[in-house]
């Protein structure tokens, strides 16, 4: 199966993901329009879309196509929630949108629904994202969606493009971490591996802030 990737962004923002992309910029500066214009953009392809500020697992593509192959006509988050410990299953509460699967065809209905809920950008409260519209629509149409566990992106805790303020949405989850103790996501949970995979955030933090 083929899929194409996408990133969101503005312009003149540096992003480092090492993969083939096309990005999807905001020049309006508008993030929920934004987001449903890259939904729009994406119903043709079986896509990830994914947002400029968060760095691949290793052998990215090849672990995205494997869980594909698994669940090919499902949505599939690849970073939700990334303080809770949990195993991969299906969800009617969508949050989180660094990286999701999309099969293709689907984003076209999702975003003609998010638009019958959109607003003027000011008038949504601060705190409101496009993803809560997307939860919304998921939720009225009966359509689950796969959260997958371990994290194949992990979040890099900068600012972001809509708030422009540092945010606690990192990860101990993710994969690399846990390939790094040879562990799967059952051992993850013991008190000890928690403790040094949340070293290994710690030392990744360290780096990040300080180039």
């Amino acid at each position: 199966m083929d899929i194409k990737y996408f990133v969101r962004t503005m312009e003149n923002r540096k992003i480092n993901i090492p993969i083939e992309y096309e990005p999807i910029i905001d020049y309006e500066h508008k993030y929920v329009k934004s987001y449903i214009d890259a939904l729009y953009k994406i119903n043709d392809y079986n896509a990830v879309l994914m947002e400029d500020d968060i760095i691949l697992c290793n052998n990215f593509e090849e672990e995205v196509k494997k869980v594909v192959n698994q669940y090919p006509d499902s949505i599939i988050n690849f970073f939700n929630r990334p303080e809770l410990y949990y195993t991969t299953h299906y969800s009617n509460i969508f949050a989180y949108n660094q990286c999701t699967y999309f099969p293709k065809g689907i984003t076209k209905m999702l975003a003609d629904e998010m638009m019958t809920m959109y607003l003027p950008e000011d008038k949504y409260p601060k705190q409101q994202k496009y993803g809560t519209l997307l939860s919304l629509v998921l939720h009225n149409k009966g359509i689950p969606h796969l959260i997958y566990r371990p994290c194949l992106v992990q979040h890099i805790d900068g600012k972001s493009t809509f708030n422009n303020i540092h945010q606690e949405r990192n990860t101990i989850y993710f994969k690399d971490y846990l390939d790094k103790l040879g562990i799967d996501m059952i051992e993850a949970f013991k008190v000890e591996n928690r403790e040094k995979l949340k070293q290994m955030l710690e030392e990744d933090k360290i780096k990040w802030y300080n180039t």
